[in-house]
């Protein structure tokens, strides 16, 4: 999708692309770890680059994706 002439995705993709739970993200939203995303006139969320690339850089995610690399070692 399209907004302002930029890509925004929609919860479930964006959600895919930072490799957390539509629920997470909603509840992330809730409690103030990233900022709200955009919603269209049925309320649904959708998430711009800017959201996904912010969500990226953050300390935590760095943190989340180290665990999850270790883990994913252990089991190969």
């Amino acid at each position: 999708m399209k907004e302002n002439g930029r890509t925004a995705y929609r919860i479930s993709e964006a959600a895919r692309e930072l490799g957390i739970s539509a629920e997470w993200l909603r509840v992330g939203e809730k409690r103030g770890y990233f900022a709200p995303a955009l919603r269209d006139r049925n309320g649904y969320r959708y998430y711009t680059e800017e959201h996904i690339e912010r969500r990226h850089n953050r300390p935590t995610s760095r943190r989340i994706e180290g665990i999850r690399q270790r883990i994913y070692r252990s089991q190969s």
